[in-house]
């Protein structure tokens, strides 16, 4: 799909432009809304695929739509400030903008779902990976959209006064100086090397031979499937630990891991009558833990239950309850690791902090079952590619149904599993210390910030002098 980008974005700017003549905001709104309804539901089509699972979901299919009508209306708003603006070098950075701050407004918003990023797009692309390491996953959003209007520069070139082409030329050299600044500093890190061998456990077929309701056998499987790996770490997915977890010390799995085994596995735990979605870390003589901190509306907890009640059958009676530990565990005296749990992999400052900055790897546990195979669970793969490079740390993402995987630092994909079927991957790694480029991610968003209110600036300076 780049390069429809490249005829999309010029086009739209082409008509924003013809569109200034008439100076109704209503206008203004249409365009938005209707880009934003073809964009939207195009991107999140999976979503009605929940809906279809079991029978009595079956008849809220249509709910799957409001999610893509509600962001098209908010787009439609964005796309009024495309009135005031009068100069056609201001309309060509100023789409790429406000397509930004669009993605990081749903980023924030609410209960926030970061999965309208632009970036997304440069995901499977070397060039694409490296502006996301560096510049963090908005920015390169705008970068990669300004690259989508180059056309309007040769269409309007004759427009364009020379002073503005020499602002283009400065925030490009100055934004390539900021890059070679970084790469030299990191150059003074101390390199270390920590090994670690691995496999990984895609049940999904498993799972489904066995009646759902059985878990006794899909526990014995687990236990097979220990007994016959001799790697230091075995990692299952998302909740495939069958019973609910009372006490961490009652698991039974400990006995069957070798000394110096640690086995990583998702579950359901219950604590204080509340419900948590966990990751559990055990060895021979003890059991951690990390809750997920990041809920689906909708999906592990209902919103307004007193109000949305009907919608239970969605959701289920019971809401999940978000954890409140740091984000790290340890998977052994040397290794550390960020736990991520479904679709938290997709946020960005609510995954890495202060506490975890210097953990060595990413690891997602994840059940993808719910999109069936449509794109979804493609998207939510390729979003955990994109966090593996922005992150700048090596990404172990096992899910029940696939696509399980190891990417490296730079969103480069070593190994991986095919979607819906019982595959294990095994192995070595080699993990190496890292740059952690996510500080400086923050300071290009306050340029984009720097930017945009330059321009409304530079909008009512004009409108002001006429």
């Amino acid at each position: 799909m780049l390069p429809l980008g490249l005829i999309i974005f010029p086009y739209l700017n082409i008509q924003l432009n013809k569109i200034k003549k008439n100076k109704d905001k209503k206008n203004f709104f249409i365009y938005g809304f209707l880009f934003g309804l073809g964009f939207f539901n195009f991107l999140f089509i999976w979503l009605i695929n929940p809906f279809l699972v079991y029978e009595e979901t079956k008849p809220y299919f249509l709910f799957s739509f409001l999610f893509p009508l509600f962001l098209s209306v908010i787009l439609g708003f964005y796309f009024i400030f495309f009135k005031y603006i009068r100069d056609y070098l201001s309309s060509i950075i100023f789409i790429p903008i406000i397509f930004v701050f669009f993605e990081i407004l749903v980023s924030n918003l609410f209960y926030s779902f970061p999965w309208t990023i632009f970036s997304l797009i440069v995901s499977n692309n070397f060039l694409g990976l490296l502006l996301i390491k560096y510049f963090g996953t908005h920015f390169t959003s705008f970068i990669v959209i300004s690259f989508f209007m180059l056309p309007s520069l040769f269409i309007y070139r004759k427009k364009i006064k020379l002073y503005s082409k020499i602002i283009i030329f400065i925030f490009i050299f100055s934004i390539s100086l900021f890059v070679l600044l970084i790469n030299y500093f990191s150059y003074n890190n101390k390199n270390y090397e920590k090994n670690l061998s691995f496999e990984l456990f895609q049940m999904n077929n498993e799972i489904k031979k066995l009646n759902s309701n059985d878990s006794e056998k899909i526990y014995q499987s687990i236990i097979k499937n220990i007994r016959q790996s001799n790697s230091e770490v075995l990692i299952f997915s998302e909740n495939n630990y069958p019973y609910l977890v009372r006490n961490l010390n009652d698991l039974g799995l400990n006995s069957f891991l070798k000394y110096n085994q640690k086995l990583v596995i998702g579950a359901t735990r219950h604590e204080e009558g509340k419900y948590f979605n966990s990751l559990l870390v055990l060895d021979k003589n003890k059991t951690n833990f990390f809750d997920k901190k990041i809920l689906v509306p909708f999906g592990e907890f209902l919103p307004l239950r007193k109000h949305l009640s009907f919608m239970e059958a969605i959701s289920g009676s019971q809401d999940f309850s978000s954890g409140s530990q740091n984000r790290i565990l340890d998977l052994n005296d040397k290794i550390s690791f960020i736990p991520i749990i479904c679709y938290e992999i997709i946020f960005f400052w609510k995954l890495i902090d202060t506490t975890n900055y210097n953990a060595d790897i990413l690891i997602n546990i994840t059940n993808d079952s719910w999109f069936g195979q449509k794109i979804g669970p493609y998207q939510h793969f390729y979003l955990s590619k994109i966090k593996a490079a922005e992150f700048n740390k090596m990404l172990i993402r096992v899910s029940n149904n696939g696509i399980t995987a190891i990417i490296d630092n730079k969103g480069n994909l070593l190994q991986s599993t095919n979607l819906n079927q019982m595959q294990k991957i095994k192995g070595n790694l080699s993990i190496k210390n890292n740059t952690n480029y996510v500080k400086f991610h923050k300071y290009f968003n306050f340029i984009l910030l720097i930017f945009f209110f330059l321009q409304i600036f530079l909008i009512f300076n004009k409108k002001n002098a006429k």
